[in-house]
């Protein structure tokens, strides 16, 4: 056996796969360049299209709020033996301000929290994560700063949602799915599932609410308007090297390039989770107000969206945003320019590249991990679990 030629050497893990990869790190180099250059003759007739059309425009104004916050979220499942722990939160972070505040938005509620155990299943991530989102719009519309960021796109809400109340298509969700989201309505907000309209709308037609984006694919400025100069690159990389310090694109309704204006008109939000308490009519009438909520930023004939888009470059060396706003601010520029203002005020590049409250809010967010491990520590400890004979199922299904 051991003159088989060709007879594959033993392998020392993870040494020799570590080295594999830093063998091929060169070429991936090469790669990530060729995506960061590109020709300055590109830029400079990118640049004379967009201010022929009045797209870059500059912000001049010295109005600002400290009146900013930022809303982000998490969720986790941990899956034991027995049953899955889910668990999700969401928090509301002030932005810097001179003076400190002692109390939040009186109507509002700075954060929310919710934990369940359910059987295993499918459906469970969709439960937990949709969860998450209405906590968040709830933050959002219910608290009284003059601007506030939602971490992610209005897009990325709507499909979440969708996939939170859809869950009985593919996946089957069971009843104890439903009356998970029954009590998490009811314990949070003393709402029903037919009053998740009212939570959507009322963040969606807040123009003091704003969607950033930390990550971005879109191409609707490079595939509507520089679509000749064959860019390879996404919008947010390619306004970096077009856009200069205080510079921002004039506000566009979103679905200027053909994938985006697809998904907007695409995106829908419905509901089939098996509801009892709900008859046939009364189904149908939460649906149509499901739809009536998103229905301003969906794209039809001859209608265009009342979401728009804007990106703005505060700093020369620093990254470019994208913002989602609503009509109302972008046709209103002293406003806009304010809001835009103050998100530079809360940004403190290189060290944290998002306003402060935002990759705040993030930070707090992904401890999220913490409070379940708090929570699995007191349920071992729990008297009655911890002397029955079945003790060993509320530990995880496989080693840690």
């Amino acid at each position: 056996m051991d003159n088989i030629p060709n007879k594959p050497k033993y392998a020392y893990l993870p040494e020799d796969l570590i080295l594999k990869m830093l063998e091929q790190a060169p070429d991936t180099a090469k790669k990530v360049s060729e995506l960061v250059n590109i020709d300055e003759e590109v830029v400079d007739q990118a640049k004379s299209i967009l201010n022929e059309k009045g797209i870059i425009l500059k912000n001049d104004t010295q109005e600002f709020t400290e009146s900013l916050v930022a809303v982000d979220g998490a969720e986790i499942i941990e899956k034991k033996t027995s049953s899955d722990i889910l668990m999700s939160i969401a928090v509301g972070v002030e932005g810097i301000r001179e003076k400190d505040s002692e109390s939040w938005s009186p109507s509002g509620q700075q954060y929310y929290q919710w934990q369940t155990v359910l059987p295993h299943h499918v459906a469970n991530p969709r439960l937990a994560q949709g969860i998450m989102f209405l906590m968040e719009l709830s933050i959002l519309a219910r608290a009284d700063h003059e601007v506030r960021i939602m971490d992610g796109t209005h897009l990325t809400m709507i499909l979440k949602l969708n996939s939170l109340l859809s869950a009985h298509d593919d996946e089957f969700a069971d009843e104890s799915y439903v009356k998970a989201l029954e009590d998490f309505l009811r314990e949070r907000y003393k709402k029903i599932i037919p009053d998740i309209p009212d939570i959507i709308d009322d963040a969606f037609s807040d123009p003091a609410i704003i969607g950033m984006a930390k990550y971005s694919s879109s191409r609707e400025i490079i595939d509507s308007l520089l679509k000749d100069l064959n860019i390879l690159m996404d919008d947010k990389i390619f306004l970096s090297f077009v856009l200069g310090k205080d510079e921002f694109t004039k506000p566009m309704s979103v679905g200027q390039g053909i994938k985006e204006k697809e998904d907007w008109k695409r995106v829908h939000i419905g509901c089939n989770l098996p509801i009892k308490s709900l008859t046939p009519e009364k189904m149908r009438e939460f649906a149509n107000r499901l739809q009536q909520s998103i229905e301003p930023f969906k794209i039809s004939a001859g209608k265009e969206s009342k979401l728009f888009f804007t990106f703005y470059r505060p700093f020369d060396d620093g990254p470019v945003y994208k913002i989602e706003i609503k009509e109302k601010l972008a046709n209103d520029l002293d406003q806009l320019k304010k809001a835009l203002l103050s998100i530079k005020k809360q940004i403190m590049f290189p060290e944290i590249r998002e306003p402060y409250p935002q990759y705040f809010a993030d930070v707090i967010a992904k401890n999220v991990s913490f409070g379940m491990n708090a929570v699995e520590q007191a349920i071992c400890n729990d008297p009655i679990l911890h002397n029955s004979k079945n003790f060993d199922l509320i530990f995880p299904y496989r080693t840690n």
